[in-house]
């Protein structure tokens, strides 16, 4: 950790892709808080996860998203372009671009442990 300010521009984001579609560069990483900017493509859906004992909060900057939970995953919030939101630890979820235009967001994931946990999908009722 260090004690003093830090700027890092988008040329130092660190650029990771371990879901097709999705680009996710990390800006500031500890144990216990990762902020990131992510790109979306259109039509994209990430597949069902988790961010175990993750806080999640999220700004989305352009584009309009869709975040698919809850039993059966039948819950969903919509978001638009400047729109904030908030994903409790555990939540089974999925992040859907329904729209053929990109989404730009900026996420913080606040606790420890994994970053993402894959799933089969959300349980039933």
């Amino acid at each position: 950790m260090t004690t003093t300010p830090r700027v890092v521009t988008r040329h130092e984001l660190q650029e990771n892709r371990d879901t097709p579609g999705i680009v996710r560069r990390v800006a500031f990483q500890t144990d216990t808080n990762v902020l990131v900017e992510a790109h979306v493509d259109g039509g994209v859906a990430s597949g069902w996860h988790h961010h175990g004992d993750r806080h999640v909060y999220a700004h989305l900057l352009e584009g309009v998203a869709v975040i698919e939970y809850g039993a059966g995953g039948g819950d969903r919030l919509e978001i638009d372009a400047g729109g904030f939101f908030y994903l409790p630890p555990g939540v089974v979820h999925r992040d859907v671009n329904p729209s053929d235009a990109p989404q730009r967001w900026i996420i913080s994931f606040v606790g420890a442990g994994p970053l993402v946990t894959s799933m089969e999908g959300p349980p039933s009722a």
